[in-house]
């Protein structure tokens, strides 16, 4: 947008700015007019400026058009003309093109291809089409990979994007032959206008391992919610409708036996703990257990015994469908890095990936048989859909919403894959910071003894009355959210930043970044809690959307934070979590995940 600040000041200085104004401005085309005292230009802001108050200029150099190929050495000539002109040239008002409103500004957009990006993929882009298909892929990961320092992909950190934004501006482009073209966004404006454009038939980018998984492993008619073809848009948005109340149902229904688990979690840490109130490295697999048995509580309605004082055998149920969770995320991440040897034959990391989702598969598959069995034995008239009796999520989307099998465990295997790391992987980072800030870790102990000394069993609107609690949450999912890209499938053209941005384009949203710029937030790098406190509207909504928006946002988001908030008030009411090593930053495997071990102290409060 044209930038007009000029003010009431001396010639000289109204002759400097628009020097200024010139020099930045590359495609801006000026209407004629006569002068006149009363025309002005007006800016959007309200900012006036006369016109008798501009020098003259030639009509001819005025009303050029400076395209993006010839911007910096015209204006490098308007410049030098305007530093020959004396210095009354400010003061003779004669008739000169002038610039009415920014309505009339030229505002059609530029092209894809001037989307500014990384030279080095344009240099190969004519050279790509040349490559068989094997070493396209090859070529490619190869160049992404240095070009970002491999931490592009989905197994890295997101530092080196943010040296792209500085580095090309806002919107920046990675061409690829193989996965098409790739469009980098920060921008919260820039964000809104594609949830604004966002139609029913939008669709996040494939995890494309997992489409492959249930298409042509499986032979699934349903890819699911992860899948990029554009015939399942609809399909999935009605799939989604399907869950919300089921879900938000059983949280309310199960609160009770998701709050034993966690005090089961509490006594675990007590034995566990040595004389220096220490837990041992591996405390990340006792979350893991933690967040693999509330989940399956509001999926299923049962506990598997994870965190059982007892324990459960190596040869149980519960632990190979544990082992086959930790399997899954750590080889999902490795087949979507790099060079995908997969989409042209078997790879032992595709196997192994194969092996425990077909663990997951068939241990869900086998609760729907036991469902659908039980309920060819039940009188029909018992199971009427007005009568709230279904005991679990599989129950109801098999019973009053009538999805197939394949449908239900699509959508249940992705939401134990990604929703239960993506509940431990935030619980560890909140305990972290927690016991990184212990100002902030006392005032949130004092909000929850206030809200709970009358109550010690805690339920579900004692903890909505934590405001504290919550703004803790939401900081921990600003500085490290589960998801630190969104990613679409733009569904139609879009302009974005004066570009045009075709139909077809993968597009990243790097939220990470934006959680973590000045502009957006004060002190990023800070743990703040207490910027949530203020009722003002000092951020765009935009601006923060750690579980995604609209109507691709993360089926999972309500459970996690119900378990989340449920296992901190219970944790910091019990003990002072402290850490005293090494710092705890996220290595990127489809998700932010705790680098180093979580070595806390939990030291038990009078």
């Amino acid at each position: 947008m044209l930038q007009l600040l000029t003010r009431k000041s001396s010639n000289l200085l109204r002759l400097q700015k628009i020097k200024i104004l010139i020099s930045k401005y590359k495609n801006c085309k000026f209407s004629t007019k006569p002068s006149s005292a009363a025309a002005v230009v007006e800016k959007q802001d309200g900012i006036k400026m006369n016109e008798e108050n501009v020098m003259s200029l030639p009509i001819s150099l005025l009303n050029q058009r400076v395209s993006t190929s010839e911007a910096s050495g015209n204006a490098s000539s308007i410049l030098s003309q305007l530093n020959s002109l004396p210095e009354d040239a400010v003061q003779r008002p004669l008739d000169f093109p002038v610039l009415r409103n920014v309505s009339e500004l030229d505002d059609s957009p530029l092209p894809f291809e001037e989307v500014p990006g990384p030279v080095i993929l344009k240099l190969w882009e004519k050279y790509w089409k040349y490559v068989p298909l094997f070493g396209t892929q090859l070529i490619r990961s190869v160049l992404i990979n240095r070009l970002t320092e491999g931490r592009l992909q989905w197994n890295r950190n997101i530092t080196p994007i943010r040296y792209l934004f500085d580095e090309y501006g806002p919107v920046v482009k990675l061409k690829g032959p193989f996965a098409g073209d790739i469009v980098l966004i920060h921008r919260p404006e820039h964000i809104q206008k594609v949830f604004n454009e966002e139609n029913d038939d939008a669709t996040r980018s494939a995890i494309d391992i997992l489409q492959h998984y249930r298409l042509n492993y499986r032979k699934y008619r349903f890819a699911g919610p992860y899948s990029a073809q554009e015939t399942q848009g609809l399909e999935w948005l009605k799939i989604k409708k399907t869950l919300e109340m089921p879900i938000k149902k059983q949280i309310n229904n199960q609160f009770a036996k998701l709050e034993i688990t966690c005090d089961e979690l509490l006594q675990r840490i007590r034995l566990m703990k040595n004389r220096q109130d220490e837990v041992s490295g591996n405390f990340n697999q006792e979350l893991l257990r933690w967040g693999m048995e509330s989940f399956w509580i509001i999926l299923l309605n049962k506990k598997l015994g994870y965190l059982e004082s007892t324990g459960y055998s190596e040869t149980s149920e519960a632990s190979r469908l544990i082992d086959a969770l930790s399997t899954a995320h750590l080889y999902m991440s490795r087949c979507e890095t790099g060079f995908q040897v997969w989409r042209f034959m078997e790879t032992p990391f595709s196997k192994k990936l194969f092996n425990s989702c077909d663990v997951i598969d068939e241990t869900i598959g086998k609760y729907i048989r036991i469902i659908q069995s039980s309920r060819l034995h039940e009188s029909p008239s018992k199971y009427n859909k007005n009568e709230n009796i279904c005991s679990s999520i599989i129950e109801n989307l098999l019973v009053d919403h009538s999805l197939n099998p394949d449908e239900v465990s699509t959508l249940l295997m992705d939401m134990i894959i990604l929703g239960v790391q993506a509940a431990v992987n935030s619980q560890a980072f909140l305990l972290y910071f927690l016991a990184k800030n212990p100002r902030v870790q006392k005032r949130l102990f004092n909000e929850i003894i206030s809200k709970t000394k009358d109550y010690p069993i805690l339920n579900k609107e004692t903890l909505e009355k934590m405001p504290y609690l919550d703004a803790c949450i939401k900081e921990c999912l600003r500085i490290r959210p589960p998801f630190p890209y969104l990613t679409r499938l733009l569904p139609k053209d879009i302009i974005l930043h004066g570009y045009k941005i075709p139909k077809g384009t993968y597009l990243i949203m790097a939220n990470q970044i934006t959680f973590m710029r000045e502009e957006n937030f004060e002190d990023p790098e800070k743990f703040k809690p207490e910027r949530w406190l203020k009722n003002d509207d000092s951020f765009s909504v935009y601006s923060y959307l750690p579980f995604g928006k609209g109507l691709r946002s993360c089926m999972g988001e309500n459970i996690a934070k119900l378990e989340i908030m449920l296992l901190t008030a219970k944790i910091i009411r019990n003990f002072r979590v402290e850490y005293e090593y090494s710092e705890i930053c996220s290595r990127f495997l489809m998700m932010n995940v705790p680098n180093r071990p979580l070595r806390f102290r939990f030291v038990e409060r009078d």
